[in-house]
């Protein structure tokens, strides 16, 4: 199990290795025909959660044309992107471990038995004590009798 401290580390090499793209980035294609050949081209695109447009979607936006797939551009935000993604993820895991960690801490309680389980338990208890009152009555019962 990794600790949060190893995370972090994880995450500052990958910081540290090249550009991180980011948030609400994407890269967008489009494919033109041109005397029956086919070219696609990429742009770097981001969106704008804060203004939407009409049908309630965000705002998007080019920030910059990126050329085709084997563009030095383009495999650098490529790069990007999937440096953010792997951040992200590795965020994300620290977020649940310091849940866990502040889940173990504040609830610090026994194990509850099931109902049932408690029911029986005391059903089982009861026929019992019912059981020495018979045979203290039957006792009785008998010496009176003599």
């Amino acid at each position: 199990m990794t600790t949060v401290a190893e995370i972090q580390e994880q995450i500052e090499k990958i910081r540290a290795s090249g550009d991180v793209a980011p948030p609400y980035t994407w890269i967008g294609s489009c494919s033109v025909t041109k005397k029956d050949k086919k070219y696609t081209y990429y742009r770097l695109m981001k969106a704008d959660p804060n203004h939407r447009i009409k049908s309630g979607k965000p705002k998007t936006k080019m920030v910059s044309y990126l050329g085709t797939a084997n563009n030095e551009k383009y495999l650098k935000a490529v790069a990007a992107i999937e440096r953010r993604n792997q951040i992200e993820k590795l965020l994300k895991e620290v977020e649940k471990l310091e849940k866990g960690v502040s889940a173990t801490q504040t609830k610090k309680r026994k194990p509850r038995q099931p109902a049932l389980t408690t029911l029986v338990m005391e059903l089982i208890d009861q026929v019992q004590t019912l059981q020495t009152e018979i045979q203290e009555l039957k006792q009785q019962l008998s010496t009176a009798q003599k």
